[in-house]
């Protein structure tokens, strides 16, 4: 009797099925997953509607977390490993999910970061040694600084923010501003519809918005800068800098190189220059200090306000000064002049082509310089600094 016991709770016990921790699956919609890896790995992520998160730490590890991930869509969630590229990727059956899915990757602080997400927002936090990649079609992308390594970084719909880079930067928006910290290689940035601030730029820069103002520091190389419709305000260039806005004033306080300055509708002011100028404005005033190499000619235009040029004493140049009148000529040509610290060579009202002239040779002539206005006046002063 006691042996038919033993061998019914036996029989009881195989019956009941085995239950076995499967670890797919942390929490409701949630999943984790550590890799081990070393310095210079990479991490790339490619994932359907999700923000990104990366972290950093000193581990030599990778730790991968996706939250808010429908049921349905868990198996659609790849983590692996192929040497020391740690991937993950996340495809939807349908739709766009529940929106709130997030993906927080912590890496190492000497890694590479390849970030993909068609909507989301992309934050990476933490200083990072490394290439960091990474486009979103329709959220913010924020980046902390980047000791070492190039960044690209694009997004379809949103603002950007990076802090300091030791190289080369590319950032890109279809609709929100730009800002940037020190970057010590090349800069190129755009957006479609945003302000753009850069602080300070190593190398050479190009930046452009079509609808925002340009705030940018030093320059270590060329500068290219254009918007079409705000204000451009460049701190000190170390080479050519060419400075377009079709609906705005701008601003250079230094360069040594050939500047190229053009406005629609603002005025124009252009301090410390060494080199030549090629400045032009429709609707505004131009304000320049030259300091002529005599490698160039230069030339200050306006069709509607005041000519101001600054030259050194010391300078070689020849200086024709024009302002053409608009208007009744008689009752008028006595309303402007040329006025300058230095001594005319020539000065003449010309009734038969309406316009005052003044020339000037300084230093026995050298660089030509050509200042043109339009029922306005000209100004030339001895620069002192």
């Amino acid at each position: 009797m006691k042996q038919q016991g033993a061998v019914l709770v036996a029989a009881l016990f195989l019956a009941i099925p085995t239950i076995l921790p499967v670890p797919l699956q942390d929490d409701q919609g949630s999943r984790s997953k550590s890799f081990t890896v070393t310095k210079g790995g990479s991490v790339e992520v490619s994932v359907d509607g999700g923000d990104i998160r990366i972290n950093v730490w000193e581990k030599s590890e990778v730790y991968v977390k996706a939250d808010g991930i429908d049921e349905d869509n868990l198996d659609r969630l790849k983590m692996n490993q192929s040497g020391n590229t740690v991937r993950v990727e996340y495809r939807q059956r349908w739709g766009w999910g529940s929106g709130h899915t997030k993906f927080e990757i912590t890496v190492p602080s000497q890694f590479n970061t390849d970030l993909r997400t068609s909507g989301g927002n992309i934050d990476i936090r933490g200083s990072l040694n490394g290439v960091v990649k990474g486009s979103t079609s329709g959220g913010d992308v924020t980046l902390s600084d980047v000791t070492t390594g190039k960044v690209d970084l694009s997004t379809s719909g949103g603002d950007m923010r990076a802090g300091d880079v030791n190289g080369d930067v590319s950032l890109k928006t279809s609709g929100g501003d730009i800002e940037l910290g020190k970057v010590g290689g090349q800069v190129y940035v755009n957006t479609s519809g945003g302000n753009i601030r850069v602080e300070s730029v190593g190398k050479t820069l190009k930046a452009s918005t079509s609808g925002g103002d340009i705030d940018i520091g030093d320059v270590g190389g060329e500068a290219n800068v254009s918007t079409s419709g705000g204000d451009i305000k460049v701190h000190k260039v170390s080479g050519k800098a060419t400075l377009n806005t079709s609906g705005g004033n701008i601003q250079l306080r230094s360069a040594s190189g050939d500047v190229r300055a053009n406005t629609s509708g603002g005025d124009i002011r252009l301090e410390d220059i060494s080199g030549s100028i090629e400045a032009k404005t429709s609707g505004g005033d131009v304000n320049a200090e030259l300091k002529p190499t005599g490698k160039g000619r230069s030339r200050l235009v306006s069709s509607g306000g005041e000519i101001t040029l600054s030259i050194p004493e010391s300078a070689k140049a020849t200086i024709e000064a024009t302002i053409r009148i608009q208007g009744r000529w008689k009752s008028r040509r006595d309303e402007y002049t040329v006025r300058s610290d230095f001594k005319a060579e020539s000065y003449q009202h010309d009734d038969d082509d309406r316009e005052i002239r003044a020339r000037y040779v300084l230093n026995g002539g050298g660089e030509e310089i050509s200042l043109e206005t339009v029922n306005s006046d000209i100004i030339i002063r001895k620069l002192r600094r």
